[in-house]
């Protein structure tokens, strides 16, 4: 017979030890909410004082496992918990993304619970242990690997704790929203928005065909079908630089988006990685934002034309399983081939930057380019346009300041 499964917020035998002097240990196995067996260990100066700290701590965690009542001595790593199911929830009735999701609990995972997980809402309201926390962030999150930007990490980490006291406050358990108090998180200044220039680009896309033709060509017999994930980057880079659209938005577009005799592209949708489904194709461009029905440059049409033939109906930069393809794995792929052929700077996201800054020195307003992008004047001007001298207009007009009579 089956060994009994111990129910959620119950535990197994206690058992006690002496560790030194006037030092007893007490520990046992208890079941949390999310059904992991975990081990609680608490210490006493003899086996009652151990044996009696032990089940205070178990008391409250059953509380916390059988319940979603918090008080200001619940741990956050439980409130965590319980605003993580309560965001799935608005996933599941489409009010929030499920990328969204993803990057929340991996927040949660990386950072927060351990750096907090412990502490109760009552030793957690205190702006200046926040605004500590989200600093360590920053500094953690530049060495690692896990990204170049500390800054955009822990940005992402004060979103996701602001949410969590939030739901504190909602809850009782917290008078006020220490988060809201913490020192804001900054960019770093001064940082230059890099695209491809003029003369780099025909180089550029001359030197990445080539390194992947020879790439496939090296290993055809280990790659075999899967070279497709190889052989499509050209296109997809040529893509994204006649749309000016997000890797995620051009991989989600579909035979029946592209009209090539009208030079007609429609980019209604973008993909997301949702757990345990995969790639998802969601409506609408990233962040929600409506699509956009775009006519695309002469040079772009026969590739266009030569894809929507080649994907009988299906995605048109299909993975070589003829699934929706991954932009992440997208992503890295062409940052190794930029890396191998001497442009490691260049990235997938940079293609739209460098969209946006050709329709600028095109002489095109930020207006306009918006209306390319789909996004506001505002983010056009910060993030996807090369910065120009602000006096262009009126700079040969300051020539005639010693011109007497002027």
């Amino acid at each position: 017979m089956a060994r009994r499964r111990t129910p959620v917020g119950a535990w197994g035998r206690v058992w006690t030890k002496k560790l030194a002097p006037r030092v007893w240990e007490a520990q046992t196995w208890f079941r949390f909410r999310n059904g992991r067996l975990g081990q609680v260990k608490r210490r006493g100066t003899s086996r009652d004082d151990a044996e009696g700290n032990l089940k205070d701590r178990l008391t409250t965690l059953a509380d916390e496992a059988t319940g979603t009542r918090i008080k200001p001595d619940t741990r956050m790593a439980h409130v965590m918990e319980l605003w993580l199911e309560n965001f799935e929830q608005k996933v599941k009735r489409g009010e929030r993304a499920s990328k969204s999701l993803y990057e929340y609990r991996s927040v949660i995972n990386v950072y927060l619970r351990p750096k907090m997980g412990e502490l109760t809402c009552r030793e957690a309201e205190n702006a200046g242990l926040c605004d500590e926390i989200l600093k360590e962030i920053i500094v953690e999150a530049g060495r690692s690997k896990r990204g170049k930007s500390g800054t955009a990490a822990a940005k992402r980490a004060r979103t996701v704790l602001s949410g969590v006291c939030g739901y504190a406050v909602r809850g009782q358990a917290m008078a006020t929203n220490p988060v809201r108090s913490a020192e804001p998180i900054e960019q770093p200044s001064g940082q230059e928005v890099r695209v491809l220039e003029p003369e780099d680009r025909e180089d550029f896309l001359a030197r990445f065909r080539a390194h992947v033709a020879e790439h496939v060509a090296e290993n055809a017999t280990r790659l075999g079908v899967r070279a497709r994930a190889w052989t499509d980057l050209p296109d997809i880079i040529e893509a994204m630089l006649a749309t000016g659209t997000r890797p995620g938005e051009v991989l989600a577009i579909e035979s029946g988006d592209v009209d090539p005799p009208n030079r007609i592209v429609k980019v209604g949708y973008h993909l997301t990685r949702v757990e345990k489904v995969g790639m998802v194709r969601q409506p609408n461009r990233k962040g929600n934002r409506p699509g956009l029905k775009l006519v695309v440059p002469v040079w772009s049409v026969p590739m266009w034309r030569r894809r929507k033939l080649e994907s009988g109906g299906r995605p048109i930069f299909a993975s070589w399983l003829g699934t929706w393809e991954d932009p992440s794995n997208v992503g890295r792929r062409i940052k190794e081939v930029c890396t191998a052929i001497g442009y490691d700077w260049v990235t997938a996201k940079l293609m739209r930057s460098t969209v946006g800054t050709h329709l600028g020195d095109s002489n095109l307003s930020n207006e306009q380019i918006a209306d390319q992008l789909g996004n506001t004047p505002q983010v056009v001007q910060r993030h996807y346009r090369r910065k120009k001298a602000a006096n262009e207009k009126i700079a040969d007009r300051l020539e005639s300041m010693w011109e007497k009579g002027v």
